[in-house]
Order: C-alpha cells, then structure tokens, then sequence
C-alpha cells in the first residue's frame, strides 16, 4: 500500500508458534479480566491501568476505549481542573505510545480527540506540530490528516484572525502536493479551504489564485498523468465556478494543455479519456461550444482508446453513440 513492498511471510518455527500460543492466552484472560471489571461497574484506578494493558495489546476495542473514558468521568479529582489536566496529560502520552505502534487505530484517534476535547488547557499549536512530525512520516495517512483538520479547526476557534489559519494551511497542502502530486489526502484538505481562501480576496486576485491552481493542477498531471488526483481536483475547481464564462475558460484550458501533452505522450490513456470528457462537459454547458473539428478529434480520440483499452472497449463504443445521436444534425452539415 502507498508503494511499500509487501513483505514476504515464512512458516513460524516451533517454538515461535508456542510462544504466540501463549501471547494469545495471556490476551484473552486480560479481555475476560477487564470485560468484567465494565461489566461491574468498576471505575477505580486499577480498573484503568487493566484497560491500559489490554489496550497496549489491541488498540481496536471500541467498547474498552468506551470503559475507559467511563472510568476517568467517575476518579477522584476529575471534577478538579488542575488534577484533571494532569490526568489528561498523561493519558494523552499514553496515546503517543498508541500512536507509535498503530497509527491507522480509528479508536485511537477517537479517542485523541475526546482526551483533547476534554482537557482544561490544551495545547493546540502543539498537536499541531505533533500532526506534522506523523504526517512526514507517512504524509498520506488520512486519519492524521482527518485529525489535523480538527486541531486546525480548533486553533481557528480561538486564533483573532482565522483567515491567517486557513491560508496558512493552505500552504501546507500546498508543499505537501508538491512533494508528492499523488497525495489524495492533501488534494482533499486543499478543496476544502480553497472556497475560504478565496472569499478572503477580490475578484481580480481571485481569478490569479484560481490560475495558480491550474498550474498546480498541470505540473501533476505531467508529472503522472495516470493518477487520479489532480484530475479530479480540476472537476471539483470546475463544479464551485459561478459562472459558466468561468467553466467555459477552465475547460478550454484543460482541452488546450492535454492537446499539447498528447503531443508529447500520444498514446497516454487517461489525458485521452479527460479530453473526451471535457469536450462533454463544454457541450453539457452549452451546445455550439464544441465545434465541428472538435467533434471530429473527439470521435478520433474514442477510436484510439478502443484500439489500446480493450478491455473498456463497450464504454468508449457507447460513448461514441451516445454523442453521434447527440451531434447528428451538426454532424451531417459538417460532415463528420
């Protein structure tokens, strides 16, 4: 996953299949343990280091998070601010520990984020910077990407100028694409501050901001035209225009730099089915947008995906009717 090479499993050894044996009894007991300690309504302390130890082994055990914020709700101190920031701290290295074995634990996260919401004086700009050192370790994670988006909310709670976070923000999407164009989660982050980034500017600063991310947009798609990313941040950039002169302008760009790209890589599939789709998309916003010559290059385009997708052969064979039924009275004029 994320191209790391799987690694490949040997048979265990004898001794190490018995010691995973007992590995298993010793977890069992402990669940059995802590599942009646819930079942008893115990909230002590001991019943909170026993959830720790299970939790250690199996970081997915909803109901076992579930005891263990129950337990914290029910401690001595817990009404007292200062003993329950103490409290929360502790839990919140604890979850570091978590973190470190299982990042992709949605418990865990969940859990984070109760620790956080709960906590009397948290340090936003620190799990801000903590989120950071996870995602330059694995920068697609989306669940640090998922709670980056919270603490970053957070921080635009309390910040006097929220404008400054999200641009801010937007920055770092923006040096995270860059360094990797295939970064799904930073594409994602990205489209969801781009409407405030732009409200924040005039309308001939806007239409530079929107030409800046065109550009972002084209620099991945020579850089892999194949994946998907960036191509579906240009359908997202298209559906939040107001305007159909703006769809027009932004479709008649994506037609003119595929057009030079194919001149490049002729037979690169995916910039092939885009143009196709593009010139479907102009003809969606309005009719005598396509003209005769284009019609005849997007019939020539499905033709040559037929010849090198045959496995998608049916698709482009129907797409090919569909607009021969829809072109045919500008066709027969033109005689395409």
């Amino acid at each position: 996953m994320h191209g790391r090479r799987r690694e490949l499993v040997r048979e265990p050894s004898v001794d190490e299949k018995a010691q995973a044996k007992q590995r298993v009894e010793k977890y069992c007991a402990l669940n059995t343990h802590v599942m009646t300690l819930r079942a008893q309504h115990e909230h002590t302390e001991d019943a909170l280091a026993a959830t720790r130890r299970l939790l250690e082994l199996n970081t997915e055990l909803h109901t076992v998070w579930n005891y263990r914020r129950e337990i914290f709700a029910h401690l001595d101190g817990w009404q007292d601010t200062e003993k329950k920031q103490q409290m929360l701290e502790l839990e919140l290295g604890f979850l570091l520990e978590i973190i470190m074995k299982n990042i992709k634990s949605y418990w865990m996260w969940n859990h984070r984020t109760w620790a956080l919401s709960q906590l009397p004086a948290p340090s936003w700009d620190g799990e801000l910077k903590l989120v950071a050192k996870l995602l330059a370790v694995d920068a697609r994670n989306f669940h640090g990407w998922d709670y980056r988006r919270f603490v970053v909310s957070k921080i635009r709670e309390t910040s006097d100028d929220p404008a400054a976070v999200d641009r801010s923000e937007f920055e770092f999407t923006t040096e995270q694409i860059n360094k990797d164009c295939a970064n799904h989660s930073a594409w994602h982050n990205r489209s969801k501050l781009l409407p405030a980034v732009l409200h924040e500017l005039s309308q001939e600063k806007r239409q530079k901001a929107i030409d800046k991310e065109v550009d972002l947009i084209l620099n991945a798609i020579y850089t892999d035209p194949d994946d998907q990313n960036a191509w579906l941040y240009h359908e997202w950039l298209l559906d939040v225009q107001t305007s159909a002169e703006a769809k027009c302008t932004l479709l008649r760009n994506k037609v003119s730099a595929i057009r030079e790209f194919l001149e490049l890589e002729e037979d690169s599939k995916r910039p092939m089915i885009e143009l196709v789709d593009a010139f479907i998309a102009m003809d969606d916003l309005q009719p005598d947008l396509v003209s005769a010559e284009e019609k005849k290059e997007c019939f020539g385009v499905l033709a040559r995906l037929r010849d090198i997708d045959t496995y998608h052969l049916g698709k482009y064979t129907d797409t090919e009717s569909m607009l021969r039924k829809r072109w045919a009275a500008g066709m027969s004029s033109a005689g395409v």
